[in-house]
């Protein structure tokens, strides 16, 4: 009987000698613990398998008739009896479309509005801290909405507003004369933009040789001699014509007004456009505030001790060296504004997401076009990353 009781005393010591090990022992702890929320993990994505395995993740769907029109297409001519690809290219295009016009004018906002904050000239300076502070504490839907409710207090097509008979503002859209083809014009639009690039590249090889020799010509010269020559010689194989699109506005038998001719900017396309220049603008404005405020005042100094005007100082001297500090935070800005496009729905601009919603609706499979669209975003944001990243590594070399 004694010899029990001193055997149970004894393995009752001895498991408390080993849940005193598992309390203090950190390691073993951290262990455990991994291995339960692992086993929960587990758990989940074997739930989330087998549940998949009842649904239709395909996305046959898609080569279906659409059935439903697109109000906004560019450079395409798409049809409610083309596939639901096709409407989903579509959509895919005007999010792209809005993104990079987007982007490119938030840019300029932006550095334009971040010097005058930093402007000695009161009236700048608080005008473009009174917009920082208005639009970048309002939410972004609030501000869809309020463009396009201001767009569309334009007066009616019958009362439309003319100036010097080359733009139409009403509340169908604002009309703007532009230049068009009558054949080739895209395909030229496209080498345009080729050269422009090929002559940054030159532009970026001509400058290391300058350095390396002092006589050798101007790279910008050498590189707009190269877009000019490419662009003439393109202009004149493909055998484009160019004319003045100039917007009309004339009324058929029946009193009904029509507009026609020019570049048509929509009061869907205008609201988004708005709304995110000038939403990303604000950031961006603290962005290049910030950077160049970061710079030793010194660099000003010595700008100035050398005779170099406002302009100068800024261009060749201070904006130069920003830009290693302005890039990176500048990359989360443009893929913000490329996702808040998806906000486009809440004022029917047909973007990929409400394509999307439209296709959902039709099909009723939810679950993969969702898994699409983020997949879509995810591609857009790597390829903007990629191309900044590209861009950041060449200005943080050239500045080394």
């Amino acid at each position: 009987m004694k010899y029990n009781i001193y055997n149970q005393i004894k393995n009752e010591k001895s498991l408390s000698g080993k849940l005193n090990v598992v309390r203090y022992d950190k390691n073993l702890r951290k262990i455990i613990l991994q291995i339960i929320f692992s086993s929960f993990l587990l758990y989940f994505l074997y739930y989330l398998i087998t549940r998949s395995f009842n649904l239709d993740l395909g996305l046959s769907h898609l080569s279906s008739r659409a059935g439903f029109g697109i109000s906004h297409q560019f450079l395409t001519d798409y049809t409610s009896n083309d596939s639901r690809w096709d409407a989903y290219f579509i959509g895919l295009v005007n999010t792209i479309r809005v993104s990079i016009v987007g982007i490119a004018f938030a840019t300029i906002l932006g550095i334009l509005m971040g010097l005058a904050r930093l402007s000695k000239n009161f009236l700048l300076n608080k005008i473009s801290t009174a917009y920082v502070e208005i639009i970048r504490n309002t939410p972004l839907l609030v501000q869809l909405i309020f463009w396009q409710l201001a767009l569309l207090q334009l007066p009616q097509i019958s009362n439309a507003l003319t100036f010097g008979e080359l733009s139409v503002w009403s509340n169908r859209g604002i009309l703007l004369p532009y230049v068009n083809s009558l054949q080739n014009g895209g395909l030229w639009v496209l080498c345009l933009i080729t050269g422009l690039i090929i002559s940054l590249v030159i532009r970026s090889y001509a400058s290391k040789h300058k350095e390396e020799n002092v006589n050798f010509v101007s790279p910008a010269i050498i590189a707009l001699s190269v877009f000019i020559l490419i662009a003439i010689s393109t202009y004149v194989i493909l055998g484009v014509e160019l004319y003045a699109d100039i917007p009309q506005l004339t009324q058929n038998q029946y009193g009904t007004y029509i507009q026609s001719g020019g570049f048509t900017l929509t009061p869907e396309f205008a609201t988004v456009l708005f709304s995110l220049v000038l939403y990303t603008g604000t950031f961006i404005t603290e962005i290049v505030r910030g950077s160049i405020q970061s710079l030793p005042k010194g660099q000003t100094e010595a700008a100035k001790a050398l005779g170099l005007n406002n302009y100068q100082t800024t261009t060749l001297i201070i904006l130069p060296q920003a830009l290693r500090s302005i890039i990176p935070p500048l990359t989360n800005q443009y893929l913000n504004l490329t996702k808040n496009s998806s906000l486009s729905v809440a004022v029917a601009y047909p973007e990929v997401f409400m394509v999307s919603r439209t296709i959902m609706n039709n099909s009723g499979h939810a679950l993969p076009m969702l898994a699409l669209i983020l997949s879509t975003f995810l591609a857009l944001s790597l390829i903007i990353s990629l191309f900044m990243n590209i861009l950041n590594r060449q200005i943080t070399r050239i500045g080394a």
